[in-house]
C-alpha cells in the first residue's frame, strides 16, 4: 500500500492536488470506465510533502502511519520508548503533557523531548562546518526535502547537511549515551518521516499527532482540559531552542545564537521552496549561503500535514513566542558567567560527531525523457497548433503551462480530457454539431407536424370508414340471417323432394313388377294359344270356333306382349329420368349443403367485421391520443430548440 493514497470514489479529478504537488509526475490523471478523469499517486515519484492531503477539498486523499503496529507492539508488552517532536504543542495545544502520560500510562518505557535532539543537531552543524570550512549545505530536518533530493535532485546531494535530523540525532543519543535497546516511536506532524525512519532504521515507528488524536476520538479516551494540573515530565533532559526547529527558520535562529557571523538563508513551503531549489542549483559556489534552511511546510513543521490542526499563522506564532521566551531563559540558566554552554560542553564532551553523520543512498527514480517531437504530437493531439494556443496556461490541468501539460501527456501521465482548452473545443464542436441536429431536428418536428396532421385527417377517415364498415356489417349480418333462414326452408323442400323421390322409386319398382308379371301372363296365353289351335285342327269342322277363339286369344297375348314390351321401354326411360332426377336432388342437396356452410361462415365473418370494426374503432381513438401526445412534445421541442 502506498504511503499516501487515493480513494478513488472520491477523487473528481479537480486537480488540485496536481497544482499543489512539487513533483510534475508524481499524480497520474488516468480516465475511468465512466469517463471520470481520476488523479492517482506514484509511489516511487511522491515525496511524502503532504500538500496533495492539505488541497484535496473532497477528502480522497489519505496517508498511512505506523500507530496501528504501534499500539499492538505496546499492548504485548514489547520496550518502547517515544520521543515527542516540539510541534506537539501546536498539535496538542494546552493539553500535550496529558497525551503523553496516557501514553506512558499504556507501558511506554520512556518518553524524551525531540528539542533535545535537536539541540545536538545544532551542535553538529556548528562542528561540522568547522571541520570543513567553505562548506555550502543545505538543511535536512524536513525529511519531505530530502526525499525531493534523493528521487528527482540527486544533483544537490554534494549540499545536502550530512547530519542527522533531530529526531535521528535523538535516538542516537539514547542507543550511544543511555543504552536504550527498545524500540523508538516517534511521535510526528509528518509523513514523510516514515522515509527517513526506514532507511536509517534508527526509529521502528511513524506516529503521526493526527491519527493518535483521531485514535483518542474514536476510542473515546477525554483528555483533560488545560487547566488541570499535569505530573507528566520528560525523561533525561529537556531541550533549549531546539524547542523551535518547527518554526520557519528554527535552525537558522539556532545556529546564529552561536555563530552570529554565518550566512544564512531560508526558504519555506511548496510554492516557492522547490522553485529555489532549483536556483540554487544554478549558483555558482561563492554565492551560495553557508547554511540554506528549508522546510517544506510553508508554517514549518507546526504546521504539518499531520499535526492535525489547522490552525493560522498568528495562532502559531502565539503558541511559539511562548515557548521561545521559555527556551531563551532556559539557555540563559545554561551559561555560566564565563560564557561557558554548559550543554554544548557536555555534548563535546560525549557526543562524537561521526556518530551523527548520515550517508545518503540516492534512489533517484526513472522518468520519462520528452522529446521536442513527442512535445509536438502531444500538441497536435491536444488540438494546440498556433502558438497562442501552446501558450494558452489556464492552470486548469494543475500544470503552470500548457508545455507542462504537453509534457505529462507524451509521458503518459495524463489524459488529453485533462485539457480545459481541449475540452472546450470539443464542447465547442458538440455544440455544433448539436446544433446541426437541432436544425435537422426542427426540419423533422415541421415534417412530422405535416405528417401528424394528415394523419389526424387520415384517422378522421379510418374512423368514419369504420362506422360505415360498422353500419354495413350490422346489415349484411341481418340480410345474412334472412338467406340463412330461406336456405333452411329451402333445404327442408329439398328433403320433401328427396322423400317424394324415395316413394317413386318404389311405385316405379313395383311397376316394372307388375309388367313382369303381364308379360308372364301373355306368354301362358300365347301357349294357351298355341295349344288350343293345335285342338281345333284336330277337331277340323267342329273346332273352327274354337280356333277363331285361339287366334283372338293369340292376338291378345301378342297385343300384350307389344303393350309389355312398350311399357318396358317407357319403364327402362323412365328408370333413367329418375335416376337422373336423383343424381340432380343429391346434386341439389350437396350445394345446398355446401351454401349453408358459406352462409354461416358468411355470417361469422360479418359478426368478425363488426368486432374488428370496433377494435378499429378503439385503436382509432389511441392513435389519435398518442399523436395528440406527440403533438405536445414535437411542439415542446419545438420551443425549446428555438
Amino acid at each position: 500500500m502506498n504511503i499516501i493514497n487515493v480513494e478513488k470514489e472520491k477523487c473528481v479529478g479537480c486537480n488540485a492536488c496536481v497544482r499543489a504537488c512539487p513533483v510534475e509526475d508524481a499524480n497520474i490523471a488516468k480516465m475511468d470506465e465512466d469517463g471520470t478523469v481520476r488523479i492517482l499517486i506514484d509511489d516511487d515519484k511522491c515525496i511524502r510533502c503532504g500538500e496533495c492531503i492539505r488541497v484535496c477539498s473532497h477528502k480522497a486523499r489519505t496517508f498511512e502511519d505506523d500507530l496501528e503496529n504501534f499500539l499492538e507492539d505496546l499492548k504485548r508488552g514489547e520496550e518502547i520508548a517515544v520521543i515527542a517532536a516540539p510541534a506537539i504543542k501546536i498539535a496538542f495545544d494546552g493539553n500535550w503533557r496529558h497525551a503523553l502520560q496516557w501514553l506512558r500510562n499504556q507501558g511506554v518505557k520512556k518518553i524524551y523531548d525531540v528539542a533535545y535532539g535537536a539541540d545536538i543537531c545544532t551542535w553538529a552543524h556548528l562542528r561540522y562546518m568547522k571541520a570543513h570550512p567553505g562548506a555550502k549545505l543545505i538543511s535536512q530536518p524536513c525529511a519531505a526535502v530530502v526525499n525531493y533530493v534523493l528521487r528527482h535532485k540527486p544533483e544537490l546531494l554534494k549540499n545536502l547537511s550530512p547530519i542527522h535530523s533531530p529526531m535521528a540525532c535523538l535516538a542516537i543519543y539514547m542507543r550511544k549515551i543511555l543504552g536504550f535497546k527498545g524500540k523508538i516511536a516517534a511521535l510526528s506532524p509528518c509523513i514523510a518521516k516514515i522515509d527517513e525512519f526506514r532507511a536509517t532504521k534508527l526509529i521502528n515507528y511513524n506516529v503521526t499527532m493526527e491519527h493518535l488524536k483521531k485514535y483518542f476520538e474514536t476510542c473515546h479516551v477525554e483528555l483533560p482540559s488545560v487547566k488541570i494540573y499535569s505530573e507528566f515530565e520528560f525523561d533525561d533532559y529537556q531541550g533549549l531552542e531546539g524547542a523551535i526547529y518547527p518554526k520557519p527558520g528554527g535552525l537558522m535562529k539556532n545556529l546564529l545564537i552561536h555563530e552570529p557571523e554565518m550566512e544564512i538563508v531560508t526558504s519555506e513551503g511548496p510554492d516557492k521552496l522547490y522553485k529555489n531549489l532549483d536556483l540554487y542549483l544554478k549558483q555558482k559556489q561563492e554565492y551560495l549561503p553557508d547554511v540554506f534552511d528549508v522546510l517544506s511546510c510553508e508554517m514549518g513543521c507546526n504546521g504539518g500535514p499531520a499535526t492535525g490542526v489547522d490552525y493560522h499563522c498568528f495562532a502559531m506564532s502565539d503558541i511559539m513566542h511562548h515557548v521561545e521566551r521559555y527556551a531563551r531563559k532556559q539557555r540563559k540558566a545554561n551559561v555560566t558567567k564565563k560564557g561557558v554552554d554548559k550543554q554544548f560542553a557536555e555534548f563535546d564532551a560525549h557526543l562524537k560527531l561521526e556518530d551523527f553523520i548520515r550517508v545518503y543512498h540516492s534512489t533517484n527514480v526513472k522518468r520519462v525523457e520528452v522529446t521536442e517531437r513527442m512535445i509536438e504530437d502531444a500538441f497536435r493531439l491536444l488540438g494546440k497548433h498556433t502558438d497562442v494556443e501552446k501558450h494558452f496556461d489556464c492552470h486548469a490541468c494543475g500544470y503552470t503551462s500548457c508545455r507542462e501539460m504537453a509534457a505529462a501527456l507524451a509521458r503518459g501521465i495524463n489524459e488529453k480530457e485533462n485539457c480545459y482548452q481541449y475540452m472546450i473545443k470539443e464542447i465547442h464542436d458538440e455544440r455544433q454539431k448539436v446544433s446541426e441536429v437541432n436544425t435537422e431536428v426542427l426540419s423533422m418536428n415541421r415534417e412530422l407536424l405535416e405528417i401528424f396532421g394528415q394523419l389526424t385527417n387520415n384517422i378522421q377517415l379510418v374512423k368514419e370508414q369504420a362506422n360505415q364498415i360498422w353500419e354495413f356489417g350490422q346489415k349484411s349480418s341481418d340480410n345474412m340471417g334472412i338467406v340463412s333462414e330461406h336456405m333452411g326452408e329451402l333445404n327442408g323442400l329439398n328433403k320433401n323432394i328427396l322423400d317424394s323421390m324415395k316413394d317413386i322409386n318404389v311405385n316405379v319398382k313395383n311397376y316394372k313388377k307388375m309388367t313382369q308379371d303381364v308379360e308372364g301372363i301373355a306368354s301362358k296365353i300365347n301357349l294357351l294359344s298355341l295349344n288350343a289351335a293345335i285342338e281345333a285342327a284336330r277337331a277340323g269342322e267342329v273346332g273352327r270356333g274354337f280356333s277363331v277363339v285361339a287366334a283372338n286369344i293369340r292376338k291378345l297375348s301378342e297385343n300384350s306382349r307389344v303393350s309389355v314390351g312398350s311399357a318396358k321401354e317407357n319403364d327402362e326411360g323412365i328408370q333413367q329420368a329418375i335416376e337422373k332426377v336423383n343424381v340432380v336432388v343429391e346434386n341439389f342437396n350437396d350445394e345446398i349443403s355446401r351454401l349453408m356452410e358459406v352462409v354461416n361462415s358468411t355470417i361469422e365473418n360479418v359478426n368478425q367485421s363488426s368486432d374488428k370494426s370496433n377494435m378499429i374503432q378503439e385503436s382509432m381513438q389511441k392513435v389519435s391520443q398518442i399523436a395528440d401526445k406527440v403533438q405536445e412534445v414535437i411542439d415542446k421541442t419545438s420551443a425549446i430548440l428555438s
